[in-house]
């Protein structure tokens, strides 16, 4: 049964980051700013979880929330896309790292929040 889950989780993270592409600006500046912002939110609240889960404050399965909805939600394929498109220079450099060095430090927000609740 958890695989429906899953799956119902896949599917609302998904529609998630299409309407959050559609709802974000998009400046035509080249940096992909929607998928971005989408990937270290979804950092984030993984982070969040697994922190809260550490802590024992969760008595559930997180596979429909990590692997299903934030696994859905958030996008590496898409961004390693944007990379290899934007071209070279410093465009592409801040399109490989920026969300690199973003998402780390989300997760580790979140995980720190997480854990800290208990």
């Amino acid at each position: 049964m958890i695989w429906v889950l899953v799956a119902f989780g896949g599917a609302f993270g998904a529609l998630s980051r299409w309407l959050a592409t559609v709802i974000l600006p998009d400046h035509r500046s080249g940096f992909p700013l929607p998928i971005t912002l989408v990937n270290i939110l979804g950092a984030f609240a993984l982070g969040v979880a697994v922190g809260l889960d550490r802590a024992g404050a969760l008595p559930v399965n997180l596979l429909p929330l990590t692997t299903g909805a934030l696994g859905g939600y958030t996008t590496f394929s898409t961004w390693m896309v944007d990379v290899d498109t934007a071209g070279s220079g410093l465009l592409r450099a801040g399109i490989a790292v920026v969300p690199a060095v973003a998402g780390i430090a989300a997760a580790a927000l979140g995980l720190l929040l997480g854990s800290s609740v208990v």
